[in-house]
């Protein structure tokens, strides 16, 4: 656990409060951006005017901790802290309105910072008149530096807001200051881009020089957790790094990189070492709801509105788009727009058109919306962390290794009471197998009541099997298949169970179809040699129905051949089933090296199977057009996409999915070989069918779909949020190899 996990929490919005030891010590993602500015600030002699900086990145990118920083170092570095004065600003300086309260502000910072420059503000104030004060209050300034050989380091947070605080004469009049002395330099930070430093026409067009932020790659959030879990203790973070390296990328890349969601995220890991990206993203999202709910309810209304209506659209819309969504005239909408530019709320993604795109800029935001205020059928969000961790994996062995570990620290009386009733709590949760979790629950109830704490047994709640077991003496069928329906994994029994229930409510038709299906897997055949008599008198009313549906099968024997990967007869008479789809699907994913090589024993293994093709029909109808692709016979596919999804939804809704193949992955794999064979317009056309939402399901797909046609349609590719760039690449790189490996 993290060992004192607090100070992290209550500085991560406001840096200033760390201690310098601290800040120093936590610093471990801008060290390549620190290096580049400290060095060129080291190595300035400031015998002339320098070069002024600007820190360009979203909120929580690390702004303010990198212009901290810069200036721990300063005071660090003997020699150049003897010539050089860094002044933090505060992130927020309300009482600066104009250029002259900069200058009383700067001087009563360097008052503060040295003690040859006592009584510094108090004989700038005394300036004060109406006559050219600000001008007066710099010349003190700059003549108190040059009196001492001192130069001067501004490190200004939100420079942009101070900046138009200023009039356009004294914004003139600051670049003039800024130009012609070289006692003073600025680094300032800004999380949105400053139209001053963009309009040639305002005093700071192309002024300073930027440095953006941009969010953690890969490897820079990997170190980033691993320098916090050496930090602050946290070995639970060094095992999901080495076992669960997917969870970690998909919430990166779907809160783009963020510095400050990344060290939320650290402690979400710590807390909740056994979560999903799902879980980590709830938790997260709580954590940082106060922050967004106060940014919108400081919005106008209207403008409320346009935001709710991106967070909703996701991908970037045109204002037309925007109008008839919100019902506005589309001049008012451009209009604040352009205020919520200004403010960073929104960033604009010019097209080759006078309809540009806008989108929320910071992406986690428009996330926080989605899974807060998006309806209950909307799911996006959901599809989106699907995707990313199909794409990325996790290890469900390593999370059956915890449980045990867990497990045996109990027998070994290792575990303090309250802990081990949470501990089991959580991985209850998230474990896929009910047999585990039934097993666990038991042996901490045993645990508990062992250690004199039978007052916590009532909280470790029952099993699902423990449940199923009173719903079936109590005769409750119709919450028993409910129950069972939502298994994880449904283990012989527990088919069997649900047969039985189906039988009993007079559903004979959903019963045939799961004792087909226990057949087909060679379950049954199994359990009745070994257990035979115990299944006859548990489950007698299953009987007529197994040797119905095993006369029918022997009856019926359909043979495959693969011959150099596609069937002897591909037409109407192939009859793909679910082995036999397992078996082509194993060998079209086989290296092109090694086919020739396992032709024969696929033969073998294939014609030995006397199988019913008709279970699994839109298995095989997808199978025969992955087939079929890959073989360029593209006037022969089939079309069936559709139905593969169909039929994959029903057995997920019913819990009876058995094939290898039952997720989405296996339509996943269609469309990138459909690209890999320049097929794009086919794939194109997929997306276009609105009935299973194929746009959404496979956002990354879509995208690299329409990376392949963007001179079709240019404005469409442009609305992809960043937040999915690097996942539309990987999967580029896929198409890429795959090109390559089925030539």
């Amino acid at each position: 656990m993290l060992a004192n996990p607090r100070p992290l929490v209550a500085t991560i919005y406001n840096p200033h409060t760390q201690s310098k030891e601290a800040l120093i010590a936590g610093f471990i993602a801008r060290k390549a951006k620190f290096d580049r500015l400290f060095r060129d600030i080291r190595d300035a002699p400031m015998t002339a005017p320098e070069q002024h900086y600007l820190i360009q990145g979203v909120r929580g990118m690390g702004k303010t901790t990198l212009l901290l920083r810069l200036a721990y170092e300063i005071e660090n570095t003997p020699d150049l802290y003897a010539r050089l004065i860094p002044i933090v600003f505060n992130e927020e300086e309300y009482g600066i309105s104009s250029l002259a309260d900069l200058w009383e502000r700067t001087a009563q910072y360097l008052e503060e910072a040295d003690p040859l420059f006592s009584g510094l503000e108090k004989t700038v104030v005394a300036q004060y008149g109406p006559d050219d004060y600000e001008r007066r209050a710099i010349d003190t300034i700059i003549g108190e530096l040059q009196q001492h050989g001192k130069k001067l380091l501004l490190l200004i947070d939100n420079i942009g807001d101070l900046l138009k605080k200023l009039d356009d004469q004294e914004g003139k009049r600051l670049r003039e200051v800024l130009l012609t002395t070289a006692d003073i330099r600025i680094v300032g930070g800004t999380p949105t881009t400053i139209d001053q430093t963009h309009d040639y026409a305002k005093p700071f067009f192309e002024f300073f020089k930027v440095v953006h932020l941009e969010g953690l790659n890969k490897t820079e959030a990997i170190d980033l957790f691993l320098k916090l879990g050496e930090a602050f203790h946290a070995d639970a973070v060094k095992q999901i790094v080495e076992h669960q390296p997917g969870r970690i990328e998909a919430i990166r890349r779907l809160t783009g990189g963020v510095i400050r969601t990344m060290v939320l995220l650290f402690e979400i890991m710590v807390e909740e070492n056994s979560g999903s990206v799902f879980k980590d993203l709830n938790v997260l999202l709580d954590r940082v709801t106060p922050l967004y709910k106060h940014r919108m309810d400081d919005l106008p209304t209207q403008q409320q509105k346009i935001v709710a209506a991106l967070a909703q659209a996701w991908d970037a819309a045109n204002t037309k788009e925007l109008a008839q969504v919100v019902r506005l005239e589309s001049k008012v909408v451009s209009a604040q727009l352009k205020q919520l530019i200004n403010n960073g709320v929104v960033e604009k993604v010019e097209t080759n058109t006078k309809n540009h795109l806008y989108r929320l800029e910071e992406r986690f935001f428009n996330i926080w919306y989605l899974m807060r205020f998006s309806r209950r059928t909307d799911q996006r969000m959901l599809w989106l962390v699907k995707f990313f961790e199909e794409m990325f994996g996790g290890d469900e062995a390593w999370l059956e290794e915890r449980i045990w570990k867990h497990i045996h620290a109990m027998e070994r009386g290792q575990m303090e009471e309250q802990a081990a009733l949470y501990l089991t709590t959580a991985y209850a949760e998230v474990s896929k197998n009910e047999e585990m979790e039934d097993f666990l629950r038991k042996k901490t109830r045993t645990y508990l009541s062992k250690n004199g704490r039978s007052e916590l047994i009532k909280d470790v709640g029952e099993s699902k099997h423990e449940n199923l077991t009173k719903l079936l003496n109590d005769g409750e069928y119709e919450r028993a298949i409910e129950l069972l329906k939502s298994f994880k994994k449904l283990k012989l029994k527990d088919r069997l169970d649900l047969a039985s229930c189906y039988i009993l409510i007079d559903d004979i038709d959903e019963a045939t179809l799961i004792v087909k299906k226990i057949i087909i897997r060679d379950e049954m055949q199994s359990a009745i040699t070994e257990n035979y008599v115990g299944y006859q008198q548990q489950y007698p009313h299953l009987e007529a129905i197994i040797y119905r549906i095993s006369g029918i099968i022997s009856q019926v024997s359909f043979r495959v051949r693969l011959n150099n990967g596609v069937t002897e007869d591909i037409g109407t008479e192939l009859s793909l089933s679910a082995m036999a789809s397992e078996i082509a699907m194993q060998y079209f994913y086989l290296k092109a090296s090694d086919r020739k090589q396992v032709v024969g024993k696929l033969n073998d293994k294939i014609s030995a199977w006397n199988l019913s093709g008709t279970i699994y029909f839109s298995q095989k109808e997808l199978v025969k057009d992955i087939i079929y692709v890959w073989k360029g016979l593209f006037q022969k596919l089939s079309g069936k996409l559709a139905e593969y999804l169909r039929s994959n939804e029903i057995e997920r809704n019913t819990g009876l999915s058995t094939s290898p193949y039952d997720d989405d992955f296996l339509a996943i794999d269609f469309l990138k070989l459909l690209l890999a064979k320049k097929q794009y317009h086919t794939a194109y056309n997929y997306f276009q069918q609105e009935e299973w939402q194929l746009k959404d399901r496979f956002k990354p797909l879509y995208y690299a779909t329409l990376y392949f046609l963007q001179d079709e349609y240019p404005t469409d590719y442009l609305r992809m949020g960043p937040e999915l760039r690097e996942t539309v690449d990987d999967v580029l790189a896929e198409v890429a190899q795959m090109a390559i490996d089925y030539a």
